[in-house]
């Protein structure tokens, strides 16, 4: 059985940039989900309408599983599917979480189709991804981190710190943040519209 550190969260919060600079922390791999699925062409077709890959599951669940026990250290996978590759274990995931107001307006400048930034950002408003891998892999075993403030070295400091210690993360509810900052009409107006 392999091991494996997970950084999770929907696109556009950082999971490349952090988890990259997270593994030369940790002084081990980085295996990014979608360039591993292409480089390997796990895939059955391109859905152009989302921009995306639909996965061949069952053989990127073999191939990483794979990839991962040739290892000597526990790698960093970084993906947004709450799935555990074969013969691996995951030791503990970071998910991160961005300000949906920041995460709307990243998403819109990487010219995502807008109901796909509705649908990441809708995600991300209802705590979906921590919801999936706590349920996943079980709640001690995954922490949040909000990185909406923080620099992309800072954030891979305190991830790299929450996955080799284990010590915990952040308490994120956006439905109160957003309140406070009178800003939740601004995202659920944008969400009624085009989710």
């Amino acid at each position: 059985m392999a091991d494996l550190y997970v950084i999770a969260g929907v696109p556009g919060v950082g999971k490349t940039t952090i988890g990259s600079l997270a593994a030369r922390l940790m002084r081990t791999r980085f295996i990014d989900l979608p360039d591993f699925v292409r480089s390997e062409r796990l895939y059955t077709a391109y859905d152009r309408s989302s921009r995306s890959y639909v996965v061949d599951v069952r053989a990127l669940s073999a191939a990483l599983g794979s990839f991962i026990r040739e290892e000597a250290k526990p790698p960093i996978l970084a993906t947004h599917i709450a799935f555990k590759p074969r013969g691996c274990r995951v030791i503990r995931v970071v998910v991160l979480r961005k300000n949906p107001i920041a995460l709307l307006a990243t998403l819109r400048s990487r010219g995502y189709p807008l109901r796909k930034v509705a649908a990441n950002v809708t995600a991300e408003l209802l705590d979906e991804q921590y919801v999936e891998f706590a349920r996943k892999f079980g709640r001690p075993r995954v922490a949040q981190l909000d990185v909406t403030h923080l620099g992309r070295y800072e954030a891979a400091k305190r991830a790299e710190r929450i996955l080799s210690s284990g010590s915990g993360g952040d308490v994120v509810d956006w439905f109160s943040s957003l309140e406070r900052e009178n800003k939740l009409d601004k995202v659920l107006s944008f969400l009624s519209r085009y989710g």
